[in-house]
């Protein structure tokens, strides 16, 4: 003959059932665990790459920078060359045949409101050709 083994009823059958229902509920937080762990690291890669990226940039930006500044410095040296008064005179009496003056001629300086030396009173047409 075959024994079959019916479950008991009462105390003896409610065990193994809470056992099974502890079991699953570990097992569940345990998965929610796990995956709040990879969401977690995945979001932790995501802003380490959003950091390297800009960090890319800034580092980009700086090496503009440096450069941009070597050549203002560059370029403000070739303007003092140029704007030398020696190297003007050069060029001027040189390449473009001008000859130095044989005396110089300053102007005097005009003060509105000097009773000594007024100005006089433009015309009635400042920019004509004749004059009256």
């Amino acid at each position: 003959m075959t024994a079959i083994n019916w479950p008991l009823r009462g105390a003896a059958q409610t065990a193994p059932r809470a056992n099974v229902e502890q079991s699953n509920r570990t097992g569940s937080w345990a998965v929610m665990v796990v995956l709040a762990v990879f969401v977690l690291l995945l979001s932790l890669a995501g802003f380490r790459s959003v950091l390297v990226s800009e960090q890319f940039g800034l580092d980009r930006l700086n090496a503009r920078l440096e450069n941009a500044q070597e050549q203002s410095q560059v370029l403000r040296m070739e303007v003092a060359r140029l704007e030398n008064p020696d190297r003007i005179l050069a060029v001027a009496q040189g390449r473009l045949g001008m000859v130095p003056p044989p005396a110089r001629v300053y102007l005097a300086a005009v003060v509105p409101g000097d009773p000594l030396h007024p100005v006089p009173a433009p015309s009635l047409n400042a920019f004509s050709r004749t004059t009256r």
